[in-house]
């Protein structure tokens, strides 16, 4: 069966993020999650005291096939003075928000946008990779 071996997204390390591509990242501020959609602008990872991601970002709903026109037209940073970076997500050194990166795959994404906006309306306590998983499951 197809549902059984389905590909499950886990966090991408940050140190594999690329420049320029898109990634869903999950914010984690308790009690609930949102998901965005961030464009690496600039990573600068290398250094322990001066680590920073520069990204752009769209919010799901409004993505679409003309985002490149209408959003990532802001650039804004995730910087080591107010975030500690780990292998595969970042915290807020006030312990407030955790951020982890996903791929994205726009094609998966615009087939089921509709759905997983509902399903994060409804159902924010779900992570990311639980969202994909009920989607996936109803296709069976």
């Amino acid at each position: 069966r197809e549902g059984e071996n389905m590909n499950i997204p886990t966090p991408v390390k940050l140190a594999d993020l690329k420049e320029g591509k898109l990634y869903f990242v999950e914010e984690n501020i308790y009690p609930e999650k949102t998901i965005h959609i961030l464009k690496i602008e600039k990573t600068q990872l290398e250094s322990n005291l001066k680590k920073q991601i520069e990204y752009s970002y769209s919010l799901l709903e409004n993505y679409s096939l003309f985002s490149d026109i209408t959003d990532f037209n802001k650039t804004f940073s995730f910087h080591s003075s107010f975030y500690d970076f780990f292998e595969s997500h970042m915290l807020r050194r006030d312990l407030t928000a955790s951020f982890s990166f996903y791929e994205f795959d726009e094609e998966w994404f615009l087939k089921n946008k509709q759905k997983m906006l509902h399903m994060l309306y409804y159902y924010s306590k779900k992570s990311f990779p639980e969202i994909f998983q009920e989607i996936e499951k109803e296709k069976i």
